[in-house]
């Protein structure tokens, strides 16, 4: 069985009016299993969110009530939330990456989904829509998506991604102060003090969990590697964001400036073929500073490239 919704997870849905069930991922050629939870219209088209690093699915509650007429399926990527941890020494991310989620979408039975991705989730799903396009309706990008623009991680990241360091630093335990501190300065002060308490202290109860520090410093270790190689792995080149096919939102923070600057995003995303570039109020999580206006601006660009679910393999049976 997944893990459950723990009790701080399970108040933050309460108090927005969602009733999570959760959904087990079993990826036996990957030997781990991940969780899911699932909100919205079980008969709505499917939207695959994937968060970022170090950071965990309950993140995207707040901007959920402007989404409740699709079938949200909120993923935990390895070693965060109830999720198994995974080692990424000595793997190819990207490749990984790919057989995950499209194990994922095996598992539920979805042909092909709309992904929306925040910072690393964005990466993923950048790489997905390249490597296996069938699977990828549409993406949204949140911030930074990790090094796909050709942002440049900062020194905090270089220190993570440095074994035994890095393992060492993201296993120690921090108070819950110390904790939002931390969050704040990757995600904004304005969006930790507007976000709710609950969704602060799921996630870090979430970072508690063994094999989360192995499993961010692994991959942030590999990803490192990759970019010292040349040309750099990891981050897409022209050619590629071009190749883009899929219609993509790319929805940044005014504030969003830690890892690459608006002005460079809108460079990068001027590549891709079908794109809506938005600039919002905010900062690396844009919605926790404003979550109607980016969920309403998400709401309108899923239901612009949605269609009736003939796609959909049996996306009615998820959850059951």
């Amino acid at each position: 069985m997944p893990p459950p919704v723990g009790k701080a997870e399970a108040r933050l849905f309460a108090s927005y009016g969602l009733q999570p069930q959760v959904v087990g991922l079993p990826l036996r050629s990957l030997g781990l299993r991940l969780r899911a939870v699932q909100t919205g219209a079980r008969d709505g088209n499917p939207v695959l969110f994937i968060h970022g690093l170090t950071l965990a699915a309950t993140h995207w509650i707040p901007m959920l009530p402007c989404l409740i007429s699709f079938q949200c399926l909120l993923l935990d990527i390895p070693g965060h939330g109830g999720s198994d941890s995974m080692d990424f020494r000595g793997v190819d991310l990207r490749r990984w990456s790919d057989e995950m989620l499209e194990g994922c979408l095996d598992v539920l039975r979805i042909s092909s989904v709309h992904i929306v991705g925040h910072s690393y989730g964005g990466l993923l799903a950048l790489w997905l829509a390249l490597d296996r396009p069938r699977r990828v309706r549409s993406i949204t990008l949140i911030g930074t998506p990790a090094v796909a623009f050709g942002a440049r991680p900062d020194l905090d990241l270089a220190l993570l991604a440095t074994p035994l360091l890095g393992r060492m630093m993201l296993a120690t335990p921090v108070p819950f102060g110390m904790y939002r501190a931390i969050l704040a300065r990757s995600l904004g002060a304005h969006a930790i003090h507007a976000a709710p308490p609950e969704l602060l202290r799921a996630t870090h109860l979430a970072s508690r969990r063994r094999g989360y520090a192995t499993t961010v410093s692994s991959f942030l270790h590999e990803q490192f590697q990759g970019l010292k190689r040349r040309p750099p792995q990891y981050v897409l080149a022209p050619d590629e964001l071009g190749g883009l096919r899929e219609p993509v939102l790319v929805v940044w923070g005014d504030r969003d400036q830690r890892y690459q600057s608006v002005d460079a995003a809108q460079s990068a995303a001027a590549l891709i073929p079908h794109h809506i570039f938005e600039v919002v109020h905010g900062g690396h999580e844009p919605w926790l500073d404003d979550p109607v206006r980016c969920g309403g601006l998400i709401a309108a660009f899923l239901a612009r490239y949605s269609s009736p679910s003939e796609q959909d393999l049996d996306s009615s049976h998820v959850g059951k």
